[in-house]
């Protein structure tokens, strides 16, 4: 298993709050991380579907494969002007 930071924003702090610690399988990818706070709270899914995982310096592919001790950023929509 492998642990992760997420740190979250906007709509999805309701649900989560700012951060949070979430372990993993060896292999797992940025899909899981999705997968794993639907499971946490499923009132959060719409939001999770429509959100993006970035790391320090990219947005992150699905397929990206997280690494143990990372820290990644999950960013809902936003609009403004």
């Amino acid at each position: 298993m492998i642990t992760v930071e997420i740190h979250l924003y906007a709509q999805l702090r309701d649900f989560f709050g700012d951060r949070l610690s979430v372990e993993l399988p060896d292999t797992s990818t940025a899909e899981d991380i999705r997968a794993v706070l639907t499971q946490k709270n499923a009132l959060a899914g719409d939001w999770l579907k429509v959100s993006r995982l970035a790391s320090e310096d990219a947005f992150l592919a699905e397929d990206f494969s997280v690494a143990s001790g990372g820290v990644y950023y999950l960013l809902p929509p936003s609009s403004g002007g």
